[in-house]
Formats: structure tokens, sequence, C-alpha cells
């Protein structure tokens, strides 16, 4: 079937204007049945090109289009007197007929219409459809003005314009049809009502009061400031402050300024003399910020403003990437950023502290040497820009006894902490291999003679060969590595790296067999050792209570490393630098100390640093005298363990008919003088014996012998009978005499 046009359709009953309903329900299963065949050549290609242009793609459509005036065309559903149903988006066109166009809003003004189509682009090129539409303007002042513009198939942009021959008036009606394949669709219309511009034109109002500008001199109003050129127009007109979109502001220097206002129906005022509004020149920069050092673990970026409180109103933005061509636009006091580094973010700042924070996006922070920007913004003052590196994470100093002397225990404590400080999440941050050669090589670590390191990607160190797949990399004729390009090493000097300890603390020792107090200064001489010892001090009191200090120092040849130790106020061994003391020559139970001092660290931590006080108190024993028996008191003596002391002559009374013999300590006899040595609480105890008394017999003047006797002093004994023989015939024994006495033998 063909209507007038030429166009496959169906029969349109004209009169009565009824339309048989069951047609629109096969041109919709049509439809089906031509998206399901999509591609193939179908046997009436004109029909397959009619049902197309109903077919346009929705995401050919705008979200939201102009609702159109109501027209003789488009009406309310109509009830025939049969019962069937007219429906509106068939009434007054055939089946198959194309949908209407998208129109943009029009506003007293435009002098021009546009829109977009709604046949996608593949279906007018597929069948090579060019679409035209048709734009009439019915004047309110009377007369008609039509306008055509045809969109090639050929284009596949969906945009379409048309220029007027004036611009449109509040009352004007726009008529807007898409025409394709010789079908033409419903119009759009659009009522030209009247602006926002003349509605408000005899209510609005200037602002008064200041406005600062950066660029008087070059006539040049930035965002900022028509920002708040805007936000005064708004204060100033409260009534209509929802209506008005935008301003611009003109300034001619700082004479009269003028305000262009637009409004949301995107009409505007006009430039209006503003004459209570004070152009004020900026002469002064914001405040800077200071922003801590980012690192490449760091997740949070933390700053503060420089000055004092209050904070309100500054505005902080940080851009997290600048490109290397805008660094130095960045810096150049305009703070400005091009396509290549990140957008500007603002954050919040503290209004009593001037701090702020910014949390960097996802897990694994941000790449070593990238530059972040941070821009301060205050009102009515330039804006301030300041920018810092992303670098390595300082690791924790390793603890170390000689910063001077690494061990390789040292070294390897410090590799670990380096590492550890630039992970973060699993991530290693250090500049490790990549690429096919030596992809998943971990950045190396050097150390020099003096504990410098030097971190070297793999990909930046000679490979030298493949052995078994790996990369075998070149040295140099000193062990190090064999570098592509020397600056792109990074470097730790060993003060950031090491932290002095104190040394270790000298040994006190005491050897009450040979009475002696030894001190030794700690070990020097080993990897790991005080190698950087300098000297120890001993105080103690003597024996009289008087303070003592000694001081041995330690002096290290240049060239051949060799220990000699030197002490004021006492002996000590040049070689091993012990230092002997005589526990009598210590206070009774004083006590010993001893500090070991080294020769402090590398730069920022110079300072010597002494060992824990290291104390040994002598323990006493006291020397007591027993008088076994004897009387009279003799006092005791305490002394240090291990001292000499020099046993007294025997200070007691001897028991009745006894003399002192000796002095007995255990099982062993010693005489006064004697020196013992104490190592433990000694009793020194009076030996005594019996004072003898001899009694002999005296022949006087007789003749022959008798034996005598040995007898203690004090004790009985009973007279012998006589032995002699008498003088002569004429005497005889009478008696014993004793001290003058007679004693008859057997008393």
């Amino acid at each position: 079937m063909r209507n007038l046009k030429g166009v496959p359709g169906s029969f349109v009953t004209l009169a009565g204007r009824a339309l048989l309903k069951p047609v629109h329900v096969f041109r919709k299963s049509l439809i089906v049945t031509l998206a399901c065949a999509l591609g193939l050549t179908l046997s009436t290609p004109s029909l397959a090109q009619a049902e197309d242009l109903q077919m346009s793609s929705q995401a050919d459509e705008q979200s939201v289009s102009p609702a159109p005036v109501s027209t003789p065309e488009v009406e309310t559903d109509t009830q025939l007197g049969d019962g069937l149903e007219i429906g509106p988006e068939i009434i007054g066109q055939p089946v198959g007929a194309v949908k209407k166009p998208t129109v943009d809003n029009v506003s007293a003004g435009d002098k021009t219409v546009s829109g977009k189509l709604t046949i996608g682009a593949g279906q007018r090129k597929a069948r090579k459809l060019d679409v035209t539409i048709h734009v009439t303007v019915n004047r309110q002042a009377g007369g008609t003005e039509e306008k055509t513009v045809t969109i090639s198939y050929t284009n596949r942009k969906a945009d379409w314009s048309v220029a007027l021959d004036s611009g449109l008036v509040a009352g004007d009606k726009v008529t807007v049809k898409q025409e394709a394949g010789g079908d033409i669709s419903e119009g759009v219309v659009l009522e030209v009502k009247k602006g926002l511009n003349d509605q408000h034109k005899d209510e609005l109002k200037m602002p008064s009061g200041e406005i600062w500008i950066e660029q008087t001199v070059a006539n040049i109003v930035n965002a900022e400031e028509q920002a708040e050129a805007l936000r005064l127009v708004k204060e100033e007109n409260p009534e209509i402050a929802g209506d008005i979109a935008s301003v611009e502001l003109k300034i001619n220097g700082t004479s009269q300024p003028k305000i262009n206002v637009t409004y949301t129906d995107t009409t505007t005022s006009g430039e209006i003399e503003a004459p209570s509004l004070t152009v004020k020149q900026v002469t002064e920069t914001s405040r800077h910020a200071e922003i801590s050092d980012i690192t490449v673990v760091d997740t949070v970026i933390k700053g503060k403003l420089q000055g004092t409180a209050p904070f309100d109103g500054v505005k902080v933005q940080i851009s997290t990437r600048l490109s290397a061509n805008s660094i130095d636009a960045f810096n150049s006091g305009k703070c400005t950023v091009d396509k290549n580094s990140s957008e500007p973010v603002e954050v919040s700042v503290d209004s009593t502290t001037g701090e702020f924070t910014y949390t960097i996006p996802g897990t694994v922070g941000l790449p070593r040497t990238q530059i972040v920007g941070v821009s301060v913004k205050e009102k009515n003052k330039f804006v301030s820009c300041g920018t810092s590196n992303v670098i390595l994470a300082a690791p924790q100093k390793t603890e170390v006894r000689d910063p001077k002397k690494l061990t390789d225990d040292d070294k390897k404590a410090i590799d670990k902490a380096i590492r550890d400080a630039n992970t973060i999440n699993g991530v290693s941050k250090l500049p490790d291999g990549t690429g096919f050669d030596v992809g998943g090589v971990p950045a190396f670590i050097e150390f020099d003679e003096d504990g410098n390191v030097t971190i070297i990607g793999p990909n930046n160190i000679v490979i030298d060969r493949f052995d078994n797949g790996s990369p075998v990399f070149a040295k140099n004729d000193d062990g190090t590595y064999k570098l592509k390009d020397e600056s792109q090493v990074i470097k730790y000097p060993a003060k950031d790296l090491v932290k002095n300890i104190a040394p270790k603390s000298p040994a006190i020792a005491v050897d009450t067999d040979k009475g002696e107090v030894t001190i030794t200064p700690p070990a020097y001489d080993n990897a790991g050792d005080d190698t950087d010892l300098m000297s120890y001090t001993i105080t103690y009191k003597d024996a009289l209570g008087a303070e003592k200090t000694i001081t041995a120092t330690r002096t290290v040849d240049d060239a051949s490393g060799k220990t000699t130790w030197t002490a004021d106020n006492a002996t000590v061994d040049a070689n091993t630098g012990v230092i002997t003391l005589k526990v009598e020559d210590i206070e009774v139970g004083g006590t010993v100390t001893a500090t070991a001092k080294d020769n402090g660290g590398l730069e920022g931590d110079t300072d010597k640093l002494d060992s824990v006080v290291a104390n040994k108190t002598l323990e006493t024993a006291t020397v007591s005298y027993d008088r076994n028996g004897g009387t009279g008191e003799m006092a005791d003596k305490t002394v240090n363990k291990g001292a000499e002391y020099e046993i007294l002559a025997s200070a007691f009374t001897a028991p009745e008919n006894e003399k002192f013999k000796t002095w007995q300590i255990g099982t062993t006899e010693l005489k006064a003088g004697e020196k013992i040595r104490v190592k433990e609480d000694t009793t020194i105890k009076a030996i005594w014996q019996d004072y003898e008394v001899k009694v002999s017999y005296n022949a006087n003047g007789g003749s022959g012998a008798m034996t005598g006797k040995t007898l203690k002093k004090g004790s009985k004994y009973t007279v012998l009978p006589n032995g002699f023989t008498a003088p002569d015939d004429t005497q005889e024994f009478k008696a014993w005499e004793v001290d003058g006495q007679e004693v008859a033998p057997g008393t």
C-alpha cells in the first residue's frame, strides 16, 4: 500500500477521522520482526525504510526536551462512536512517521534555534538518509519566518542549528519539525516568554562596598573576583538571587566598574554601572603554608599555615601532581596547572591552629620525585604558591656502637630498615627493577667505607652478561656497580641512618685471695665491640675517706691501630687498660664505680656518651679476739674482705697459774705481728699455758740422790720419804723443810 507521498504505510479513513487499531498493532509487530532481522536485505526496502525512521536509538535523544505547546495536531485521546480509540500519536500522521526532534530552550533575544536529531547516525548512514529540520517562527508583531537546515547522512553529529533574521521576542512561537525520507514529524512548539532580564529590569540593584582586584592595570578580573562580584550582587538582590546565574564584572583600572548580569534563562541585563562599588587594588600576598616532608609511603599530606590565628576564610588547595612543564608557571605566583597535572583539591583548614591535611587517594602513596603543589588564598590578597618533592622515607635510625666503623650486622640492619621504611601495603617504593631483563630484581643498597648509602635501581646498572637467564651486573674495580647514569642514584648520608649508642660498662671484680679490685674497660678490639671507646673513669673513697678519681685514656695509633692506655692517679696496664687497686686502700665497705665514655657519633649526634655506671660495693669481714678463759678486752676490727691484717699482741689477762702461749685461728697457731688475709669473719683465739714449778730434794749435807718432779703451779704434791744418807752416824733424818717449815714425808 502507498499513501499519496509514495511512502509505505496504511490506509487512513478521513471521514469521521477513524483509524483502525489492528493496523497499529501490525506496525508494532513489524518493528519487532525488523529488529530481529537487522542487517538482512529486506524484500520491501521502502517499507523497511519507513519503519527505520521510528527506530532511532534512545542514546541519540536528549535526556530533557522542552515541553511543546499543545497544537490542534496534538490532543487527548478521542473516542469514536463505535468505541475505537484514536491515540494522539497517530492523529494527523501516518503510521511510521518521523519522531519529533529535540529542541533547546529559546529565550527572548536569541538569534538561533538549535537542538538534536532523534534519528541515530548509524541508521542515517545505513540508509543514506539526509534529515531536514524545518523551523517556523510566528512573530508576535506579525509575520512568519521560516528556516531550514539539512544534516547529511555522512555527518555523524546529531546537533543542528539555524540562524534567524532577527532576535526572538516575548510572545513569538517557534515550531520545529524533522523531515526524513519524505516523511515529516509533528512540530515541537515553543513559546518565547518574557526574559528574566525584562522581568527584573526595574528591580535589579547594583552592589555597594568594596571589591578587591589583583590586576587592575590590565583590567583583568579573575574567576574568584567574578565570584565575589556575584556574591555581592546576590546579596544586594535577595528577592531575585535565585534567578541570577552569573555576573561579568568589567573594570577600567580602579574607576567606575560595570556589571552584566546573566539570568538562569541565559538572558542578560547588559552592562550596568555600579557607582557605589569601589574597586581596590590587591597589594598583599597570602600567607605561606609549611608542608611536612612528603614521602613515598605517606597516606596523608600534612601542613600548617604560617602566621597567627584566626585562619577563617583561608582557602588551601593541593595538587598532588605537577607536570614538569607546569612547575615554573605554578611557582610564578599564579599557582596554575596544566592538563598533565592533577586538578587542585581544596582542603579544610583548622581555623584555630591553621593545620590542614589531605588524604592521598589509593593505597600505595605517591611516586618518588613527584612534585606536589600547594596554594594559599586569603581574601583580598594575592595567592601564594609552594611545591614539595615526594621523597623516599627516612628509615628509623639503626643503633650501632661505633657509627664510624659499621659491622656487617650493622649494614644488614640498615639495609632492612631502608626497605621496611619504603614499603607500603607490601609494595616497595624503592627503584626496583622493571622490564624484561631486570623485572623483579630489588634495588641495590651499597655502603661506602664511611657508612654512606647509595640506592641503585637495577635498570641503571650495566649488565655484564646473563647467567641461566639471570642478569649478572657489571662492577667497577673497587667493587661498586657500574652505572649508566650517576645522577639517577639515591644517596643517604650515614648520619641519617645510624644512631650512636653508649658503650658497655667497665667490669669491676674483687679477688679476695689477692686482696685486689680490678677494673677492666669494655671490649674495644673487634667489630661489634666499643671500637670508639675513648676513656673510662673510676671513683672511690680511700681508707681515710678521701674522694679518689682515676681516668684511664685510650690512644689509638692511626697507622698501626694499636691501643695504648694511660691513667692519672693510678697505674694502668698500657696494653689492656686494666687498673688494679688494693682492697685495704679502699674505704671499708666502700663502693667503687666505673663509667666508660665513647668518642661520640656522626654529625648531629656528636655528644660523647657515657655507659651505665658500673659499681661494686666491697664486702667486709670482722676480726675478733677470743680471750679463751682469760680476762680483759680486745677490740674487734672490720676490714674489707681480702685485706691484710696484722695480729695484735695479747692484751688479755691469763687465767690463774697460766700464761699466754700463742694465737690460734682454726688449728693454725700464729704469733702476734703476723699478717693474715681476711676473707671472712675471723676469730683469733688466745692459747694459754700453765706456769710449772719444780719440786727437788736437797740432801742438806747428806749424801745420795732423790728424783724431784715438775708440777703445775698450785697443784698438790705428796712429799716423798727421805732417800738421802745422813751426813754421819750422829745424825738422822728429822723432816723436810719447805719454805722454812718442816714437812713430814707423806704430807
